[in-house]
C-alpha cells in the first residue's frame, strides 16, 4: 500500500498465458491508456 492506494509496481504481479502455457512477471506502468495511439497519427 502506499497511503490508501494499492502500489502496482510492488505487488509483483504475474499472469499466465495459455497459448505458451507460461507465467510472466507483471512489472510496472509501460504506457498510458487512450493516448499513447494518438502519437502515431
Amino acid at each position: 500500500m502506499s497511503g490508501d492506494k494499492v502500489n502496482i509496481d510492488s505487488l509483483e504481479a504475474i499472469a499466465f498465458d495459455p497459448y505458451t502455457h507460461g507465467y510472466y512477471k507483471v512489472s510496472g506502468r509501460v504506457g498510458e491508456a487512450f493516448s499513447d495511439g494518438k502519437k502515431l497519427f
